[in-house]
């Protein structure tokens, strides 16, 4: 089978990785050859890999639009290799660009794009992807696959459990107090101004909280994973040496058997790793974006049920917030030789 992926790479990896997840899941009915296409952190990201990947350019917008280079440098793309399979992740103009072409197109879809209270953004998906040939709705609510004959008229949809890359399960205890992994998500690009300046903040607070527990000898290392917009404020702009600073974003899934607590914003991709591969995880929903601010305290409230899922809904509360992070603490510290193994219930689905 030959795939060609388009997938979003801005302002991080969360529309890059499910598809790559997905395209390798394909390998268990038969050999499959994919070519990529995507931009800026994806083409760095897939390139690193060794993955066929073609660089689109940077979008004049925040979306490709369906008559944009990019579209048709995808129809070109399309026309020459002709793929058994087009799958889309992120661009919901593209469905229209390609729709009179002889080829299926399946659109991934983020639940957020199609699901909940009616706005602009929604409608326009939904009136976009009745050009698609499938959508799939990779989905942490989600516990086993059902069609949503409700969602996309004329268009078959599944929402299926949340796709994941495979993730190394060996973990590798610590000889001293837990070590701890924060990440702030990929970005914010073009978001609310308030999505980007909660994110900082809220990271701000994670830090003033975890400088007690390093002065206590209560946590080892921090290694903080920032998105590609995210800035260190205050006194965190002089990083102290049991904190290590990493621009982001960069693929974290190896970065898990190091540490024994994850701490991050709610985003999908991130929080499905963590229910997935089973560290214990304090998830941070930042809800500020007038537009989509409901989507990361969904993700985390899908996860809640999951042991070693804790969610810091009142992380502006520092007294809240140390009583989580403490907590988490306890468990990662119990846990810290024999968590690294699949949650049971998890929401998750290995792709691979």
């Amino acid at each position: 089978m030959k795939v060609l992926a388009v997938c979003r790479g801005a302002p991080g990896l969360g529309r890059v990785v499910p598809s790559l997840a997905l395209t390798q899941a394909l390998t268990s009915y038969g050999p499959v050859t994919a070519q990529f296409a995507s931009y800026q952190a994806g083409v760095r990201y897939l390139a690193a890999r060794g993955e066929d990947v073609v660089d689109l350019g940077t979008p004049d917008g925040l979306f490709i639009d369906s008559v944009s280079p990019q579209a048709l440098r995808v129809t070109e793309l399309a026309d020459l290799d002709s793929p058994d399979l087009v799958l889309i992740d992120g661009e919901f103009f593209l469905p229209v660009t390609l729709a009179d072409l002889d080829v299926p197109v399946v659109y991934l879809a983020n639940p957020h794009d199609l699901i909940g209270e009616p706005n602009t953004f929604r409608r326009v998906n939904l009136l976009l992807l009745t050009h698609a040939d499938a959508v799939l709705i990779p989905s942490l609510a989600c516990r086993r696959p059902a069609l949503r004959p409700d969602l996309v008229p004329g268009t078959p949809c599944r929402e299926v459990p949340v796709i994941t890359k495979d993730i190394p399960l060996s973990h590798e205890p610590a000889s001293g107090p837990p070590r701890v992994l924060v990440s702030t998500g990929g970005g914010s690009l073009r978001a609310h101004p308030s999505f980007r300046a909660a994110t900082d903040t809220a990271l701000a607070r994670v830090l003033d909280v975890l400088a007690g527990q390093a002065a206590a000898g209560n946590i080892g290392h921090v290694t903080v994973v920032l998105g590609a917009d995210a800035r260190l404020t205050g006194r965190w702009r002089h990083p102290p040496g049991w904190l290590h600073v990493i621009p982001g974003p960069i693929e974290m899934s190896g970065m898990y058997v190091h540490h024994e607590l994850l701490i991050t914003r709610a985003g999908r991709n991130t929080a499905a790793e963590a229910a997935y591969c089973g560290i214990p995880a304090i998830l941070l929903p930042v809800t500020s974006d007038p537009h989509r601010g409901g989507e990361q305290a969904a993700n985390a409230a899908a996860l809640a049920h999951l042991p070693g899922i804790f969610t810091a809904s009142r992380w502006a509360d520092t007294d809240a917030l140390r009583k989580t992070i403490e907590q988490a603490l306890r468990l990662a510290g119990c846990a810290s030789s024999t968590w690294m193994s699949p949650r049971p219930s998890s929401t998750s689905g290995d792709a691979t």
